[in-house]
């Protein structure tokens, strides 16, 4: 006999550092074992059940929504939706006590869920409900007391749960709930208080506990459940267990039908847009604003905005935005289009820069309302790729915003359409190789040095993938043994948590916005940033029940070029408009060639530097061309070759049909873009609008892989029809399915492109603006501050150390007296002129100071007092002025004295910080001047103490070696210059220096590594950057070679390689054969690398 069975109580790992199974596996192994339905139940949390709910739809299981809510007394309750109403209620009731308490620890006030009662089936919960709680303290009349309670508030929708897991004081529990239950005329359903999908997960489930415990496996004891039952049993199993009284296992059944409610869609309306009291009228000088018709007002901004983007407006021009309004309104989509014009225009009224990007940018009417910078008309834009009919789903118009001034855009959001309406997506961060290998160790007792070795094995790489390092050599290198019981225990856990959720977190810019209160469609809580709120769910779901998001991002470059752009009228009297740039200036274009990309958007990392020499950027398409190439997916297409020898004339471009030339000529026969992906669809395969939309979601989906291959057989199908060759088939299936690595849109890369001309035109003709607009950006970008100083100091920049008579907390600029009415030499008049009434300064470049901001351990409080000093009294004088009136801590003057900011006012950076402490009435406080002073005889002392000795100086080295210490930067000499008599005896070569050797010949390159790479798609291949005074040389390191000099490679801040130098079209790279650190030298620094993936 087939048994039925519902479970009505599932955890998974979104009850965090509980659930050991992800929603999707659950619904998978519920539908395996023939289960009648499944609740997802996880605690005081419903981030899961978009996925659950998608994955049981797909499955055609039925999935109960709800959630196990903890309740003032800290007892537990199953709540269940039965419909639309009590879907709202758990909604309304999570947000409500996560609002209300400290996070993390939310709990229910028993009122709110007495009167939130409607739709809801509710369960007394597991041990710890309020009612099985009480009993275990043999206080049955307040279990009975309870019990009734519950029954008078939910009627017959309150039931009484069970579960047995072989537990002795559980069974005695059961019997007493059993007992209760019939007393109180109360039905009751058997349940497995499901945390994991099957047995051999426990073990992860083990691991979870001992984290939420912060206890190792050997010290866990009681707080481990005492067995593995607490998987997903099948409907025969659980008729197994309860077969002396299957009415529970019954009734799991009549729950489940009671259960109606399905999560689907949830595209609600906007809130309603109303203009900014600054602009009422502007749709109707009669109308009010709330009566304002949202189409009329939205065609009359794109119509004025049409008229300066298109001061010559062609039928072309007309038509395409005539079909754009036509779709926008038809799709009621006015409002959304207001909103994103609104926050735009805001942000630029307070002088923030913005600019919208991606598919947005693909719209006419985005451009003309001015949220985005690229005419999509003159670079033939596809306008579907960014909205259509055939999409059954809200548009996505992403905002760059300069980062520093973000939170003002936030806020502004939240205060125009209140917390109610408005909240931020959350982000989900899963266990990877590292974190899964680190917190597997961790409790299973490695020591602590034996957990980072074993960690670093798991370093950009997936959780599965950390185990096959590990498994392929790691545990050999580690000096670990396979076959011991705890390393294999360590493998099966590090398994087990591949992808699991570890803590959930902010996204870096994605909102919500409803017209209904967002509180009873998805739970809101407090973010951990100060004034924002943050939904429980994450781009992925919003998209999945198609909630509108619009994304605030924020984007260091645009703070760069707002800020640089100030200081050039400042300092130049130069206005620059962006918009009216001439973008086919050669010196711009010479620049990119030559790869001197060090701080430009986009195209300043080891990879851009080296395709650009051999792409030859001419024109702003190919700017675009070379922002998207180098992505994953056109590498692993193996579409770059390619695409550069059919661009130098070395093969010709051939198409692999004669239907794809319109498709693929702009990119010489392969394609590059998301939007060819979708044409070269539709043409060569036949698919539909809303098949080619499918494929674009799949290649927009970081890591889709698997999506995108349930599309293979159809592509290959529909190409087939079409008399494709198989050759022809296997080659542009092999290139879409890179793309689901990530491939660009061409929309988004020539939004990115102007950014990148931009910082370019600033970077050659306005260095020393551009150099302290992008330190002041800090952080962003592929370099390093140290890194960019050196660069500035190529280009002819004079910087100047910090210095507290001068510095200011951001890096500013300094000039001599004298003016002269001068633009730079070379600056396109048409660019720029000067303002008028103004006088621009003199022919000699401004100096940049460094900032005080800079400086390692001076923080917010510290910016705070210092301004404080200079708006009440100037700049600092000497050091008794700055001790006196600066108000600082004695830490931060000792900071400062170290970082030689005392220079100009009391010279030397050890007689400064004496100076310091014997005002502070410190004798000595310091190991260095200790250990000077025990070398001192007694006469000597006192003779110091009267400072008629002085300190052994600091060398030049030893400065600058401070400097990097202090600041992570130094205007004084590069530190590879001390190792350059050395290099030179030992015919090892500067970095510019190789580019002036033989290629294949073997050579040595020695400086300090300022970058490591190990990009995901690169095959185990690391790359290196060395720096020295002449430049940037590149590294690329073999597996083989990187397994053999590992610990040197992640270690040393100075390397010597040796290596077979690749010189091809001016750029140089050395395959790595020997990897040698440097021999240390007194006063030698620890460099600042950064490390990507």
């Amino acid at each position: 006999m087939r048994y039925e069975y519902a479970e009505l109580h599932c955890h998974s790992a979104f009850s965090l550092l509980d659930g050991a199974s992800n929603p999707e596996e659950l619904a998978v192994r519920a539908k395996e074992i023939g289960l009648a339905a499944l609740a997802l139940t996880d605690h005081d949390d419903m981030g899961g059940i978009v996925r659950f709910a998608t994955a049981a739809r797909e499955l055609e299981l039925n999935a109960i929504i709800g959630a196990e809510l903890t309740l003032d007394d800290h007892s537990h309750v199953i709540l269940l939706a039965a419909d639309e109403t009590g879907y709202k209620n758990i909604c309304r009731l999570i947000t409500k006590a996560r609002s209300a308490c400290v996070r993390g620890s939310p709990r229910v006030q028993s009122a709110d869920l007495y009167a939130s009662s409607d739709g809801l089936v509710v369960l007394s919960g597991c041990p710890h409900g309020r009612i099985p709680s009480a009993l275990a303290k043999g206080d049955v009349e307040s279990a009975r007391a309870c019990a009734r309670e519950f029954k008078e508030v939910f009627g017959d929708r309150f039931y009484i749960e069970m579960w047995d897991h072989y537990i002795t004081q559980e069974q005695i529990l059961a019997k007493q709930l059993l007992e209760l239950a019939d007393e109180c005329e109360i039905p009751w359903v058997a349940t497995n208080n499901v945390h994991y999908s099957r047995p051999e997960k426990r073990i992860v489930h083990d691991v979870l506990t001992c984290l939420r415990h912060e206890v190792t496996l050997a010290e866990a004891g009681r707080r481990l459940r005492p067995n593995a039952s607490w998987y997903m049993k099948s409907p025969d199993e659980m008729a197994h267990l309860w077969r002396h009284d299957l009415t529970g296992v019954r009734n799991s059944l009549i729950v489940a039908e009671r259960c109606k409610f399905r999560l689907g869609s949830l595209r609600t309306p906007l809130p309603v847009f109303q203009l900014p009291p600054e602009l009422v009228g502007l749709g109707s000088s009669e109308a009010k604003p709330d009566s304002l018709n949202h189409n009329a007002l939205l065609e009359k901004l794109v119509w004025e905005g049409a008229r300066i983007r298109y001061p010559d407006l062609t039928d072309k021009h007309i038509k395409q935005i005539d079909h754009e309004l036509s779709m926008i309104t038809g799709l009621d989509l006015g409002p959304y289009f207001l909103i994103m014009w609104d926050i735009v225009r805001f942000a630029r009224s307070r002088g923030i820069a913005v600019q919208g990007r991606g598919s947005a940018a693909n719209s006419a009417v985005c451009y003309c309302l001015m949220i985005t910078a690229v005419d999509p008309i003159g670079m033939e834009l596809l306008f579907e790729r960014f909205l259509s009919e055939g999409r059954n789903e809200p548009p996505d118009i992403d905002l760059d915003i300069a980062h520093q001034e973000r939170e003002t855009v936030l806020q502004y959001v939240y205060e125009k359409y209140g917390r109610e309406h408005a909240a931020m997506v959350c982000e989900i961060i899963t266990y990877r190789g590292k974190s899964a290998v680190r917190d597997a160790a961790r409790v299973l007792g490695f020591s602590q040095e034996q957990a980072d070795r074993l960690s670093s094995e798991g370093e950009h790489t997936e959780a599965l993938g950390a185990v096959q390092r590990l498994v392929d050599g790691g545990l050999q290198r580690i000096g670990l043994d396979r076959n011991d019981r705890r390393v294999g225990l360590l493998l099966k856990i590090v398994a087990g948590l591949h992808q699991l959720p570890r803590h959930r977190s902010i996204h870096v810019g994605g909102f919500v916005l409803s017209g209904r209160p967002l509180g009873e469609l998805v739970p809101i809580e407090p973010a951990s940033m100060h004034a924002r709120t943050v939904i429980q769910w994450d781009k992925d779901d919003i998209d999945l029940v198609g909630m509108i998001k619009i994304d605030l991002l924020g984007l260091g470059m645009l703070m760069m070029i707002q800020e640089g752009l100030k200081l050039v009228e400042q300092f130049r009297g130069v206005n620059i408009d962006l918009g009216a740039l001439d973008m086919h200036d050669p010196a711009v274009y010479q620049m990119l060639q030559n790869a001197d990309t060090i701080g430009l958007f986009q195209v300043e990392s080891r990879a851009q530097m080296n395709i650009l020499p051999r792409l030859k950027p001419k024109c702003f398409y190919d700017i675009v061309v070379s922002i998207a190439i180098v992505r994953p997916g056109p590498i692993q297409g193996n579409i770059i070759h390619p695409y550069l020898r059919r661009r130098r004339g070395e093969e010709p471009v051939v198409y692999l049909h004669p239907s794809l030339e319109p498709i693929l000529s702009r990119t010489l026969g392969v394609p590059l873009f998301q939007e060819q992906g979708m044409k070269l669809a539709v043409v060569a395969a036949g698919f539909s609008p809303s098949q080619a939309d499918q494929l674009r979601r799949v290649m927009s989906h970081k890591r889709s892989m698997e999506r995108m291959l349930a599309l293979c057989d159809d592509l290959g199908a529909g190409m087939r029809k079409n008399n494709f060759s198989e050759e022809a088939i296997a080659t542009i299936i092999h290139q879409l399915k890179a793309f689901a690595n990530y491939g660009f849109p061409e929309s988004h890369a020539a939004s990115f492109s102007l950014l990148v001309y931009a910082s370019a035109h600033l970077k050659l003709y306005y260095a020393p603006e551009f150099y302290c607009a992008i330190l002041n950006a800090q952080p962003m970008g592929f370099y390093s501050s140290g890194t960019l100083i050196r660069d500035a100091l190529r280009h002819g920049v004079e910087v100047r150390p910090i210095d507290l008579a001068k510095s200011s907390w951001n890096c500013t600029l300094e000039v001599e007296d004298d003016v002269i009415d001068v633009v730079p030499s070379g600056e396109p008049q048409a660019v720029s002129n000067i303002v008028k009434g103004k006088r621009a300064r003199s022919m000699t470049k401004p100096a940049l100071r460094i900032g005080l901001r800079f400086i390692d351990g001076l923080g917010r409080k510290s910016k705070e007092i210092l301004e404080k000093s200079w708006n009440r009294g100037g700049n600092f004088t000497s050091l008794e002025d700055v001790v006196e009136r600066s108000g600082l801590a004695p830490a931060d003057l000792k900071i400062l004295a170290k970082a030689g900011a005392f220079e100009t006012l009391y010279p030397g950076r050890r007689e400064a910080l004496w100076e310091i402490l014997g005002r502070l009435g410190r004798a000595r406080p310091t190991p260095l001047l200790d250990a000077l002073m025990e070398n001192l005889s007694e006469e000597k002392r006192e003779a110091f103490e009267r400072k008629e000795i002085t300190l052994p100086r600091l060398s030049k080295l030893e400065m600058i070696g401070d400097d990097y210490r202090m600041t992570g930067l130094s205007t004084s000499a590069h530190p590879m210059e001390f190792y350059r008599r050395w290099a030179d005896e030992n015919k090892i070569h500067s970095c510019l220096g190789i580019t002036k050797a033989e290629d294949g010949s073997i050579i040595k390159v020695a400086g300090a590594v300022i970058c490591r790479q190990r990009p995901e798609t690169a095959k185990g291949f690391v790359f290196l950057t060395l720096e020295d005074e002449t430049g940037l040389a590149n590294v690329i390191i073999r597996p083989q070679v990187f397994e053999q000099y590992r610990r040197v490679l992640r270690g040393p801040s100075f390397l010597c390689v040796e290596g077979r130098l690749q010189l091809e079209f001016g750029v140089a790279n050395i395959i790595a054969s020997h990897c040698e650190p440097l021999p240390r030298i007194k006063g030698q620094p620890d460099m600042e690398a950064r490390n990507f993936h």
